[in-house]
């Protein structure tokens, strides 16, 4: 009888033991069977992204500006001329927006940035199968990538690399800052220089310094540099007083309003008293002399402030405004850049709501010579050199055509201001270095107050070189030197260096 009841037990326990173990198995293969058959593919199928080969960005002569290249067994993007057009080209990093593809670079400043969308051609995808230790993998669908659009530009590296060595090597006898724009009159940027400047290689991750990689060692030693400031572009971005390179559009100005003529004669009084205040000129404040009698040829050529006191006076702060913003200054000039300034034109609702003051006579002289509150970038000067000497007002292009507008001048103005400017350049003018090309380019100097006695002088130049018989390829340098002295002893110097490459 014991005997019956414990075979009993041990078949109930078996058979308890079988539907624990059966259901198991059912629970594993037919409920859960679905969830892992889908863990099962989503080991085997996997797709994969395959990056786009970015565009490079070349000159107009197919120099390399920026390119790709394997470093270390990894493919990086890479600029040729380092510090030389950091302040163009721009450089690549990863994406802000935390919904892009970390891997895919995006450009962060210059063209890099201007023209991402070109740049960047479309992933391709691969759907490869693989088994789930990944031990063999099979292609089943391949889409291959679009490379990126190659970019070629206006510049000329060339021009770039003289531009740049010529104001890096004065800026480092001097301690300051600068920059350099040559552009054609029509709008092509031949090259655009801001120094000190910066290796882009320096924020490529796994990069390679260039030949060119300048003074800082890495990112932290670039951007600690509070004031050298190597990342801002002064090119498109630096607000700087323009000072006597300004004088050409009050005299335009006075020629098309009918202010003054070619043989108005203004009297050098070597200073004019308004109240209590002193407006003089500069020849009578360094050497004690005056220059009598001249016309605005004479005052193009030596800067005279007291013609420039007296026509500023003759066309009223608003005649001067109207040319200064029909000449393109106080607006963006359109470049195919990021980070460009407007500048500033001050007028006289400005200043009154903005101070409470009112517009006075000495304001107007000091914008006549281009002093006071206005404010240009070297671009803006560039373009408007430009304007003067063609009559037309372009959009500055790094890339492609340049729009283009007739501004209606008279040819008769502006062959009375370029004779003031070939005289400028020539023996007897301000920009003495040029003496030896007097009579075959033309020229304005400028020195610019900025501060106290303490402070020097910001110092310009902007020079026109014909090339050829089309006005519209004559090359238009401007030269800026912060803090740099005089226009005639620090920028025409630096201006030289490119007429030879122009000038057969």
């Amino acid at each position: 009888m014991n005997e019956d009841k414990s075979f009993g037990l041990t078949n109930i326990l078996l058979v308890l033991l079988f539907a624990v173990g059966f259901s198991r198995v059912f629970f594993l293969t037919v409920i859960m069977g679905g969830h892992f058959s889908d863990l099962a593919k989503g080991n085997m199928i996997r797709v994969e992204s395959v990056d786009a080969k970015r565009g490079v960005i070349t000159d107009k002569n197919g120099k390399m500006m920026a390119m790709n290249i394997e470093n270390n067994g990894k493919i990086v993007r890479y600029y040729p001329m380092g510090e030389m057009a950091a302040g163009v080209v721009g450089y690549t990093g990863k994406p802000q927006d935390t919904g892009l593809d970390p891997n895919i670079l995006v450009g962060k400043t210059g063209l890099e940035e201007e023209y991402q969308s070109r740049l960047e051609g479309t992933p391709g995808q691969n759907v490869v199968e693989e088994t789930a230790v990944g031990a063999k993998r099979t292609e089943i669908v391949r889409s291959e990538p679009v490379p990126g659009e190659n970019l070629v530009t206006n510049l000329d590296l060339n021009v770039q690399q003289t531009a740049f060595s010529a104001l890096k090597n004065t800026l480092t006898s001097i301690g300051k800052s600068g920059s350099i724009v040559a552009a054609t009159v029509d709008g092509r940027v031949l090259a655009l220089v801001s120094a000190p400047s910066f290796d882009p290689n320096l924020f490529i991750d796994g990069g390679k310094r260039s030949d060119f990689g300048g003074s800082f060692k890495d990112v932290a030693d670039l951007l600690s540099s509070n004031d050298e400031k190597p990342l801002f572009n002064r090119s498109i971005s630096g607000d700087f007083a323009p000072g006597s390179v300004y004088k050409l559009v009050p005299a335009l100005a006075a020629l098309e309003e009918n202010k003054i003529d070619k043989d108005t004669l203004f009297d050098d009084s070597g200073e004019i008293v308004v109240g209590s205040y002193h407006f003089g000129n500069w020849l009578l404040d360094e050497y004690g002399r005056t220059e009598g009698k001249i016309n605005v040829v004479k005052a193009i050529a030596r800067s005279n402030d007291i013609f420039f006191y007296r026509t500023g006076e003759a066309l009223g702060v608003d005649n001067i405004v109207k040319w200064s913003q029909k000449l393109g200054l106080g607006t963006k000039t359109g470049i195919d850049l990021p980070g460009e300034s407007d500048g500033f034109m001050p007028t006289p609702y400005w200043k009154e709501r903005t101070s409470g003051n009112k517009w006075y006579l000495g304001d107007t002289y000091h914008l006549a010579i281009g002093q006071g509150d206005v404010m240009a970038t070297p671009l803006q000067i560039n373009r408007m050199t430009s304007a003067v000497v063609s009559g037309m007002m372009c959009s500055p292009r790094l890339v492609g055509t340049a729009l283009c507008v007739d501004l209606k001048i008279s040819e008769a103005s502006r062959k009375t201001v370029l004779e003031g400017m070939t005289a400028a350049c020539s023996p007897g003018g301000t920009a003495f270095p040029l003496y030896e090309y007097g009579g075959k380019i033309y020229c304005k100097t400028g020195t610019a107050q900025k501060g106290g006695e303490n402070t020097q002088p910001n110092a310009w130049l902007s020079m026109v070189i014909p090339v050829g018989k089309n006005v519209n390829d004559w090359v238009v340098v401007t030269v800026l030197v912060e803090e740099g002295g005089e226009g005639s002893a620090v920028a025409a110097p630096i201006a030289k260096e490119l007429v030879p490459l122009f000038l057969k």
